[in-house]
């Protein structure tokens, strides 16, 4: 049975002189790509309000439709009612009804 001893094995994987970063990646930044980011970020910063405001019209019209589609069901019931000649067909607030404590 061979053993294969870990510290040699470990050697031989490492390399032989330590791994440094591309020199493009030390080097300084230019001033025209400093002011390309700026614009990009100016962009995305416009983008995102525009998102932003999509959604908060998405939203009004949804809670609208769903309003309206509310209404529309509770006047469609009314009108069913009256035409079949019922007489009690609106219903009534509880808010304006007699308190049965009231004397």
């Amino acid at each position: 049975m061979n053993v294969i001893p870990l510290k040699s094995a470990r050697a031989k994987l490492r390399p032989s002189r330590p791994v440094q970063p591309p020199a493009i990646l030390s080097a300084s930044i230019p001033a025209a790509s400093l002011s390309q980011a700026a614009d990009e970020l100016a962009e995305d910063r416009l983008r995102m309000r525009q998102n932003l405001a999509a959604l908060a019209v998405i939203v009004a019209i949804v809670v609208l439709g769903s309003w309206l589609i509310d209404s529309l069901r509770a006047y469609s019931r009314i009108q069913t009612c009256i035409e079949a000649g019922h007489r009690n067909c609106v219903p009534i607030d509880p808010k304006h009804q007699p308190s049965p404590y009231a004397r």
